[in-house]
C-alpha cells in the first residue's frame, strides 16, 4: 500500500526526470535495497516472503487495474510502474534462484522499456502539446517512426513475443509454476493481458482515428528521435538473457548468492538450481 505518491510524482515532472526516476531510480532505491535488507543484513524469513507474494500479487493487478482507467498518460504509465515492481517483488518473494534470476531480469527490462515509453510520453507531449490522450489522435501518418517505437515498448511491456517483457514474464510464470504456486503464474498472465488491452487504449487515442486538433504536430528532434530508436533497439534483442547458456550461468550466481554457496559445481543446470527448499 505504499504506492499512492508515484502517480502524482510523474505528471508533475518533465520526461526525462519521470524516464529517470522510473527506468533507474525506483530500482536502486526499492528492488536493491530491498535485495541487501532481506538477503545481506537480515534472514529471508517465510514470512518475508508471504508478504512479497502476497504485495506483488496485489500491486500487478491493482496497478494496472487502476492504469486502465486513466488518460493522462504520464498517470498511466506511473500505475504501470506499480504493477511492473509487483511482478519484481512476487517473483523475488518465490525465494528461489530462478524467481531471483527472473525478478533481476525483469528489472533490467523495465528499466529498458518503460524508460522508452516516458521518451515516448514526452515526445507526444512535445508534438502535441497535451498529455491527454483523448487531446491527441490521429499522429500516425505524422509522426510514423514515433507510433514505430511506441508499438515496439508497448508491445515489451505487455509481454509480446519476441521482445524483452515477454522472456522475463515468461520466466517470472515458469519460476511460480516450478515453486509450486499456479494461482501466482496466473495473476502474472492475468496482469500481461490487462496491460495489452491499457496500451491498446494509448495506441488507439494517441495515435488512431482522426485528429483531435488543429494545427501540424510540433517536430521531435533528431537526438530525441535517435534515442528512443537505440531503446527500441534493445527491447527486440534484450530477451537474448533467456537463453539456456546466459540464464544458467545467471541462476547459479543467484543460487550462490541467496544460500551463501559459492562452490557451485559448473554442471548445475537452471533446473536443478530451482530445485532447492523454499525454506530459508
Amino acid at each position: 500500500p505504499f504506492h499512492a505518491w508515484l502517480p502524482d510524482a510523474h505528471p508533475a515532472a518533465p520526461a526525462p526526470v519521470s524516464a529517470l526516476c522510473s527506468g533507474m531510480l525506483i530500482k536502486v532505491i526499492g528492488i536493491y535495497a530491498l535485495l541487501r535488507v532481506f538477503f545481506s543484513g537480515f534472514q529471508f524469513s517465510p514470512a518475508v516472503a508471504h508478504f512479497l507474494l502476497a504485495a506483488g500479487a496485489a500491486s500487478i493487478l491493482v496497478g494496472v487495474l487502476l492504469a486502465l482507467g486513466q488518460w493522462d498518460l504520464k498517470r498511466l504509465l506511473a500505475y504501470h510502474t506499480i504493477s511492473q515492481m509487483g511482478y519484481i517483488a512476487m517473483a523475488i518473494g518465490l525465494g528461489t534462484p530462478l524467481g531471483m534470476v527472473a525478478a533481476l531480469f525483469h528489472l533490467a527490462n523495465h528499466a529498458v522499456f518503460k524508460t522508452l515509453l516516458f521518451f515516448v510520453a514526452g515526445a507526444l507531449e512535445r508534438a502535441a502539446g497535451t498529455r491527454k490522450l483523448r487531446e491527441m489522435g490521429g499522429l500516425r501518418n505524422e509522426l510514423g517512426e514515433l507510433y514505430a517505437v511506441s508499438s515496439v515498448a508497448s508491445f515489451s511491456i505487455a509481454g509480446l513475443p519476441p521482445f524483452n517483457g515477454f522472456w522475463s514474464k515468461l520466466l517470472i510464470v515458469i519460476a511460480c509454476l516450478r515453486a509450486g504456486y499456479p494461482t501466482l503464474a496466473v495473476v502474472a498472465v492475468a496482469g500481461a493481458i490487462l496491460t495489452l488491452a491499457s496500451f491498446a487504449k494509448v495506441q488507439r487515442y494517441a495515435f488512431g482515428g482522426a485528429r483531435s486538433r488543429d494545427g501540424e504536430p510540433r517536430r521531435i528532434p533528431a537526438a530525441m528521435r535517435l534515442a528512443m530508436a537505440v531503446l527500441a533497439g534493445v527491447c527486440v534483442v534484450g530477451g537474448a538473457l533467456y537463453l539456456p547458456g546466459p540464464r544458467r550461468v545467471l541462476t547459479r550466481a543467484a543460487r550462490a548468492a541467496m544460500y551463501q554457496d559459492p562452490e557451485i559445481p559448473f554442471e548445475t543446470t537452471a533446473e536443478e538450481s530451482d530445485e532447492v527448499s523454499q525454506t530459508p
